[in-house]
């Protein structure tokens, strides 16, 4: 397929006025009678990028560049230009530059002018669409010798879609078909269940004839058609996903098409269809898929902990990712070998080389059970073999409060920490833990201890009060190493809590929070909370 062209990063940025340096003041040569409304400005940035954009691709492509590079420049403008205010305030303010851009376009004769005036009249906004149409209609009558292609911008119809999911379940990939005698092309979305469903790339593909023979020569795909508005449901829900993300993890072509995309979708004739919701999976109803692979035949002979290692990876497929826990796929062994069960759990060598050979009776298992067939299962087999050794590197000597072959997960009841960490947006993201001088035991402990205290303390007292907690868990596992086989690991940071919203008197009459109301915040009880707490002031000598 034909992704679009790289090498827009040494370009001026959108977001910045042609000259608009404090020590650079914009200013037209002298003797030279110019518009220097600050619209100009803008304008002159905004014809150089489409000009670059249209330089940088074949002419066959130039009015769904020229659609892209405009719709993406009208985005970023919005964010710089009148990104707060009241509504009112952003209305007029956007309204007064679309109107002096049209303005300003439509008293000039020079082609390039002519193909941004035309792009925006196409693509920007109700606030600034009549001026910039009227402005369009006034030098169409006039405007010399129009190529045909501008005729074409941001005018392609949507004919069909198409949509092609992996059969491992890794994504999919929505094939939007625009079937034009001059200009026919696909925008192609691919979406990553393994990152909880997001956009990861957009770009302008072949005609959608071409793009359904790559994916049948390719194989391990399914393929169907569907209706634009339920393709355009599914783009949306994806879209927000990705939004979702302070920094989300997708291609450059992503940044560069998603205007067009957007600007697309929303001028559909039908109303996008919202995809069904994704089913859920009760706590019961993960018990019984545990059941049921262990009365199966490639259950025979697993260790015990079999149970528990199959219902993480359950956990995992189902609240991290896209597509149920009867996925076989060769990244998901990667996300939850190498990242996710290392993060979640202290264990020791035994219970970790237990991992490698439940999770491959489980994949034997489930890939019956979703009849695939035999060489994507051992295709994921085998990755469980790459990605042991980040089993074995994160394997503890003698965990903490834990018995020989024991696991001990931090928070049963929590989510990734990663996820809380970007929901807490004024939180941002945890110190790295000084882990100079600690033997492996100590460090794999601080690394999960200190970080979820600093979460816990920050989401319940405020973030003002997560520092205080991340040194109190760091100086617990420095100072008083033994302290910790008196209490649960995942007592300790509710404890830390506990102890420092007493320490700043946010406990008691006339306060925020009662001892009742804190402990049901920590899912913990007073008693356990008090007790744990004085452990650390009576060790430690911190303040009561």
């Amino acid at each position: 397929m034909t992704k679009s062209p790289s090498g827009r990063d040494g370009r001026r940025s959108h977001l910045r006025l042609v000259g608009s340096e404090p020590d650079e003041p914009y200013a037209p040569p002298v003797g030279v009678d110019v518009d220097t409304t600050p619209s100009v400005a803008v304008l002159e940035t905004l014809l150089e990028t489409l000009t670059l954009d249209l330089a940088a691709v074949p002419a066959a492509l130039h009015p769904v560049i020229a659609e892209a590079s405009v719709a993406r420049s009208a985005a970023m403008l919005a964010d710089q230009l009148w990104p707060a205010g009241r509504p009112d305030e952003i209305g007029e303010v956007e309204r007064f530059f679309w109107a002096d851009a049209a303005r300003v376009l439509g008293e000039r004769r020079d082609l390039e002018s002519f193909v941004l005036l035309t792009s925006l009249a196409r693509t920007v906004g109700p606030a600034g669409r009549l001026p910039l149409q009227r402005a369009h209609v006034s030098r169409l009558r006039t405007q010399d010798e129009v190529p045909e292609w501008v005729t074409r911008i941001a005018g392609f119809r949507l004919t069909s879609a198409i949509v092609s999911e992996d059969i491992t379940g890794d994504g999919l990939s929505v094939v939007l078909d625009y079937d034009d005698e001059q200009h026919p092309h696909t925008l192609v979305v691919f979406v990553d269940n393994n990152l909880g469903g997001i956009i990861k790339d957009v770009f302008v593909g072949p005609p959608v004839d071409r793009v359904l023979d790559a994916y049948q020569r390719g194989g391990r795909v399914t393929i169907r058609t569907v209706r634009p508005p339920i393709a355009a449901g599914i783009i949306l829900q994806a879209l927000g996903e990705t939004r979702d993300y302070d920094d989300p993890p997708v291609s450059e072509d992503f940044e560069f098409f998603t205007g067009l995309l957007v600007n697309r979708l929303t001028q559909m004739p039908e109303r996008p269809v919202r995809p069904p919701m994704r089913p859920l999976l009760s706590p019961r109803q993960r018990e019984h898929l545990v059941e049921d692979f262990l009365e199966s035949q490639q259950a025979v002979g697993l260790p015990d902990d079999a149970a528990d290692i199959v219902r993480l990876w359950i956990d995992h497929a189902v609240d991290h990712t896209v597509g149920g826990p009867l996925r076989v796929s060769g990244v998901l062994v990667e996300l939850f070998l190498a990242h996710w069960l290392p993060r979640k759990v202290l264990a020791d060598s035994t219970y970790f080389d237990a991992v490698p050979v439940v999770v491959k009776a489980w994949l034997e298992f489930a890939g019956e059970q979703a009849n695939l067939p035999l060489d994507t299962i051992e295709e994921a087999v085998d990755a469980v073999d790459v990605w042991q050794p980040a089993l074995e590197a994160a394997a503890m000597i003698d965990p903490v409060g834990s018995k020989p072959g024991e696991r001990v997960f931090l928070d049963d009841a929590t989510n990734d920490l990663e996820d809380a960490y970007r929901a807490l947006a004024g939180l941002g993201s945890p110190p790295q833990p000084d882990l100079e001088g600690l033997d492996n035991h100590q460090a794999a402990t601080l690394s999960v201890l200190a970080p979820h205290a600093w979460l816990m303390a920050g989401e319940t007292l405020g973030t003002a009060y997560a520092p205080d907690a991340f040194d109190i868990a760091e100086r617990l596992v420095r100072d008083a190493p033994d302290l910790l086989a008196k209490a649960r690991l995942s007592t300790w940071p509710r404890a830390i809590v506990w102890l420092i919203a007493h320490r700043h008197r946010l406990v008691g009459p006339g306060e925020p929070l009662t001892p009742y109301t804190l402990a049901t915040d920590l899912s913990s009880s007073p008693a356990t909370l008090r007790k744990t707490a004085k452990l650390l002031t009576d060790t430690l000598i911190l303040p009561r």
